[in-house]
């Protein structure tokens, strides 16, 4: 685990002070290793270590669940600390896992910005939904992130953002055991299943009719290295964030983390901001097909063909 936060735990400088979002068992920055942070969860201490004994959570891991400071919603973490003296004095917020559920992810990366020092740093390790049940879903994209931040949300919101996830949901057979995460070597088409939608669909209608409004707790946006980075390239030059991809760290077993600061100041040309779009996208297009059926056929073949000439190589 100290490995996998290695990423994040590189924008902790000693002696400062951060935020991290959502930490629940596994603290990057633990209050208890002398770190100064501000924890931010939906729900309390208590609640955590209630819902982790439910899920039948190891002892030594339910002890890890800090204390938290402020109690809500991610997407509105200006209005969480407001009053607090924070505003401009964070010298970095780290996130693992948590980007892809906020409800307003504009409205998150703003607030960071505000809460941000000069010269700080927003770290986030973010799943890549070419490794997780999320491998046929639609890419996010920028414009679903402003309509999110634009359109107030209706009390069926809810219930369609888990339809949207569990009407697509899919697992991998590991040896037998289905699993609903893996590294991208593992990526076979072949070895992965998609759920019945008619189970989803039947609970989506009950909510509807209802009128209920679940409190949904899963994926809401879905990316590759190069998706999440084109996003954020297209909401600064729409002037929504100040934020830019400072680094991004290749996936690693079905994760990537990236880093952001402060944009550099000045103003990029028509056709820098064309070139950068154009480019990001081919990357994306790039990520989707080396998952691909026809990409892995592909790469056996080379493999195959490259066997056959070592073989000839040695006869010679």
């Amino acid at each position: 685990m100290a490995e996998r936060f290695a990423s994040l735990r590189c924008a902790i400088r000693p002696g400062t002070r951060g935020i991290e979002i959502g930490p629940w068992r596994h603290p990057v920055a633990a209050k208890r290793d002398g770190h100064d942070t501000l924890v931010v969860d939906r729900y309390d201490q208590a609640a955590l270590r209630t819902r982790a004994r439910e899920q039948g959570v190891k002892p030594e891991e339910i002890e890890r669940i800090e204390p938290v400071d402020f109690v809500g919603d991610a997407s509105r973490l200006l209005e969480l600390v407001r009053g607090q003296g924070f505003a401009g004095q964070v010298d970095w917020i780290v996130s693992c896992h948590n980007f892809e559920h906020l409800p307003d992810p504009i409205r998150f990366l703003r607030d960071c910005e505000a809460l941000l020092a000069p010269g700080g740093a927003l770290a986030m390790i973010v799943p890549d939904k070419r490794a997780c049940f999320d491998r046929f879903q639609p890419a996010a994209t920028a414009a679903g992130m402003i309509e999110a931040a634009e359109v107030s949300p209706t009390p069926a919101s809810e219930a369609w953002a888990a339809f949207r996830q569990s009407s697509a949901t899919t697992t991998l057979d590991r040896g037998g055991a289905k699993v609903v995460a893996w590294g991208l070597a593992e990526s076979d088409p072949a070895q992965m299943l998609m759920g019945d939608p008619r189970p989803p669909y039947a609970r989506l209608q009950r909510q509807l009719a209802q009128g209920r409004d679940p409190d949904f707790c899963g994926h809401r946006w879905r990316f590759t290295p190069a998706v999440f980075e084109a996003i954020l390239f297209d909401l600064r030059i729409l002037g929504l964030i100040g934020l830019e991809v400072d680094e991004v760290i290749p996936t690693v077993h079905g994760e990537f983390t990236v880093k952001l600061r402060a944009a550099a100041p000045g103003e990029l040309s028509v056709e820098e901001i064309r070139r950068r779009r154009t480019d990001l996208r081919i990357r994306a297009d790039d990520e989707a097909a080396v998952v691909s059926r026809a990409y892995r056929a592909l790469e056996a073949e080379l493999a195959a063909a490259r066997a056959a000439l070592a073989g000839v190589a040695r006869a010679a």
